[in-house]
């Protein structure tokens, strides 16, 4: 379910590729710094083809149920492309200054704010989300954000079968945990990618509002989830008003469910008793569902949260220089919930320009992962974008390490760790001016990445184009 804390709001008003090969000179003097970046995995192997089955339509249906990387490379798009139109109007429109700055100031918040309720914006990637993790186990279901919902307060994942509900918990109770977390963890994916494009491009893209109405709005609504005037107020119209199955969302309350059954990873699904209606499984949890250490818990991770407002990146500063060396950075702190409790990252962006214009991109993060009273760490490297020519022929390559540890099983209330690793590797191929094919490969242990499907081990695939103006 998305919640739209309205609060927050107030706060801050294809398969076909022409090839030739590029000359080396002409590769160096464009796409070191694009302007706009766009992303478009036009395939993301295996998911889509659980994504496939789930559907039961044949391939191209698995884009009804689109991979994260798929859901977050949209949303992504559909902002930086609407950012980029406004700076382009802003730098180049011969209009009075005071009406192109109301238009530029006024009309990014604004326009923020609709593409929040459109098919594409950040409510919908909220959902998908959601929705990728119930596509690996079979479990269809509808975005409302589809509907266009303009101004709502709640928006539900709906058409959902308690049977695929009951079996995805038993099959895999981890998952189920992460299942109501997704959601947030896709906006905050989100902005990450929106401020490593900014930092490592220098785009000078005006995303700050952005970054603010999502921040709050994921804080609002994990408070909310331990709110009894709103839970049990609104779970109780949701039951009346919601009188077919089809109709009711996956879970309610996101952060509610999640602490429930974060605590409960052995509770049949079905424990949760009779739906009100006397129809299906009771879906929703309420405070009154929740124990004192649960309460507890989730009062935490709200305090916890407030993490996500560290970086400069938030206070529009874009990139901080370090010394007169050509040393540029920036950080961000992230605080997630997960399948086994919760992640608390720094992340680091790191940029080198020499005097030749070469530019070397860095990314380091380290991570705590944090199960009920234990800590498991992990460190991350990535390099972005480095250039390696062969002949007349380049690529930007971008390998990415993880290596630590996490709690075994994804257990909530274990000390016994288990290895993570990760291993990735993208390559985007620079065969023409403007659009380049690219190919990520990734490798991963068993363990919670955010932004990856998979919480066993597994090897995914993904080819797609970038566009790079």
């Amino acid at each position: 379910m998305y919640f739209s804390g309205r609060t927050a709001y107030f706060v801050i008003i294809l398969s076909v590729i022409p090839v030739y090969l590029a000359a080396q000179d002409y590769i160096n003097e464009r796409l070191t710094y694009p302007a706009l970046k766009l992303d478009l995995p036009l395939f993301d192997l295996p998911y889509q083809i659980e994504a496939m089955n789930t559907v039961g339509y044949g391939f191209f249906s698995s884009y009804a149920n689109p991979s994260m990387g798929q859901s977050l490379a949209v949303t992504a798009d559909m902002f930086s492309g609407f950012h980029y139109g406004m700076k382009y109007f802003y730098e180049n429109s011969n209009i009075k200054d005071m009406w192109r700055n109301i238009i530029y100031y006024c009309g990014i918040p604004l326009g923020d704010l609709l593409l929040f309720y459109l098919p594409g914006g950040d409510g919908w990637l909220h959902e998908e989300f959601h929705r990728a993790v119930m596509s690996r186990y079979g479990v269809n279901s509808f975005n409302g954000m589809n509907l266009f919902p303009i101004g709502a307060s709640i928006v539900s994942v709906s058409k959902i079968k308690d049977e695929d509900l009951i079996r995805l918990k038993e099959k895999s109770p981890p998952d189920f945990v992460r299942l109501p977390a997704a959601g947030i963890e896709g906006e905050y994916l989100l902005i990450n990618k929106l401020q490593r494009n900014n930092f490592f491009y220098n785009q000078g893209l005006f995303h700050e509002v952005l970054y603010w109405m999502v921040t709050l709005n994921s804080h609002l609504y994990i408070g909310a989830s331990l709110d009894s005037n709103q839970v049990d107020v609104e779970t109780e119209k949701m039951n009346k008003i919601e009188e077919t199955i089809s109709s009711r969302d996956f879970t309610g309350f996101d952060m509610t469910a999640w602490v429930y059954d974060l605590f409960r990873q052995d509770e049949p699904y079905e424990a949760r008793g009779i739906h009100p209606s006397g129809e299906g499984i009771n879906r929703y949890r309420t405070t009154k569902d929740l124990s004192g250490d649960e309460k507890n818990y989730l009062q935490t991770q709200i305090n916890l949260h407030f993490l996500n407002y560290l970086s400069p990146m938030l206070f529009f500063q874009k990139s901080v220089r370090l010394g007169d060396e050509g040393l540029s950075g920036n950080f961000a702190m992230r605080h997630l919930l997960t399948s086994f409790g919760s992640v608390i990252s720094a992340q680091f962006f790191l940029k080198y320009e020499n005097l030749k214009g070469e530019a070397f991109n860095f990314a380091f993060a380290y991570h705590s992962y944090l199960n009920y009273k234990n800590y498991f760490p992990a460190i991350e490297v990535e390099l972005v974008d480095y250039p390696l020519y062969l002949g007349k022929f380049g690529m930007f390559l971008s390998p990415r390490v993880i290596i630590g540890t996490q709690p075994e099983d994804q257990k909530f209330k274990t000390g016994r760790h288990e290895f993570l690793g990760l291993f990735g590797l993208r390559a985007d191929f620079i065969i023409s001016r403007y659009f380049l094919p690219y190919f990520d490969f990734t490798v991963k242990t068993d363990g919670w990445v955010a932004g990856n499907e998979y919480l066993d081990n597994n090897v995914s695939i993904k080819m797609g184009i970038s566009a790079r103006f």
